[in-house]
């Protein structure tokens, strides 16, 4: 019976002991149990109109933070979670990380994705092992003796194409996580920036039409296969452009500067001749044998036809992309027959 008492006294004493440890919880030194209400502003960001789904759209590299005006203590086996707020975008391959399926925010702008990764944690916050950049949705929990203080959340984010993007400037303005601890909710996370899609303007038909005159040549200008008149100067010119500003160290470069991409294929009864030096044929209602187009960039290189070729860079306003034409000779005869000579081209303009 006494052994019972002793053992009975210790239990209690022993339990006493392990409620004295202090700061089992995360706790604010305002001694404040409401969520802080945060907001970031991302401020402009802008994706070039044909850059590929999954492509980040801003610079994730910088750590953000934004301050609790509070501090909040955590100690040994305190929990931090942070949980998305709103629908998810599914099967997005994300080109610059490796973005968990469950981390991909879809944004109230379509088209657009978020993905949040929480960081700044001292040494003693353990998390599951596959999450190693610590995204959102996210547990963490504390294993360290001593106090851990936190005066902000600190995050990197990635803005990521999900989707076409409407033309246009576009505003996000949403509530997109919120932090609990222990002791209940901990924060709410808006996040704001604006989206604008960069790229230019067509005219309507006709106005998008363009006529090279190639002018009148004698045969005696061709002395054999792969000899040319003088080259015809004409342009592509692109209207209502938005340039956008970019961050230089995209993985697929195209945010070294918004370009417009030309592709130039056959039309009508024009067709591809040799496609890396950018030769068409004569249409089919033409009369002169032995002849076709070779159409040339600015620097007289030949224009590699039936594919994107990146020319020139985007500018506010008017953007026009100089281009030339000549005719080539690609009989093996000495001179070609004369008659008319002419050919049809479609154009096509990406930007990214």
């Amino acid at each position: 019976m006494q052994f019972l008492s002793r053992l009975l006294c210790y239990l209690g004493l022993s339990a006493l002991s392990m409620v004295a440890i202090p700061a089992l919880a995360c706790t604010w030194t305002s001694g404040g149990t409401t969520a802080k209400a945060l907001t970031y502003n991302a401020g402009a960001v802008f994706s070039p109109r044909d850059v590929p789904i999954g492509t980040t759209l801003n610079n994730p590299s910088p750590i953000r933070a934004v301050n609790f005006g509070d501090r909040l203590r955590c100690g040994s086996s305190s929990i931090y979670n942070v949980a998305l707020i709103g629908p998810l975008a599914a099967d997005i391959p994300v080109d610059y990380l490796n973005v968990p399926a469950n981390a991909l925010l879809q944004t109230n702008v379509p088209g657009v994705g978020l993905a949040v990764y929480i960081t700044g944690f001292a040494a003693g916050w353990r998390g599951p092992a596959d999450n190693p950049n610590r995204f959102v949705p996210l547990n963490l929990t504390y294993a360290s003796g001593t106090i851990a203080e936190m005066p902000s959340v600190m995050f990197r984010y990635m803005l990521v194409k999900t989707g076409d993007i409407p033309a246009g400037t576009h505003s996000i303005n949403q509530l997109v996580a919120s932090g609990t601890t222990n002791i209940g909710p901990m924060f709410d996370l808006t996040f704001t920036a604006t989206i604008t899609v960069a790229g230019c303007s067509m005219p309507a038909a006709p106005g998008n039409q363009i006529d090279v005159p190639m002018g009148t040549w004698e045969k005696r200008v061709f002395n054999g296969k792969d000899s040319t008149t003088p080259a015809t100067p004409f342009a592509i010119t692109l209207s209502a452009c938005i340039a956008g500003s970019n961050y230089p160290n995209n993985a697929n470069g195209y945010f070294n500067g918004n370009y417009a991409n030309i592709q130039i294929d056959g039309n009508k009864t024009s067709s591809i001749v040799d496609a890396a030096n950018g030769i068409l044929s004569l249409s089919s209602d033409s009369t002169a044998q032995g002849v076709a187009i070779q159409v040339l960039q600015a620097n007289d290189a030949p224009m590699n036809l039936g594919q994107p070729v990146r020319l020139n860079r985007i500018v506010n306003g008017t953007t026009t992309v100089p281009l030339k034409a000549r005719y080539i000779q690609i009989g093996d005869g000495p001179t070609p027959m004369p008659g008319t000579a002419d050919g049809h081209a479609s154009f096509t303009v990406t930007y990214r």
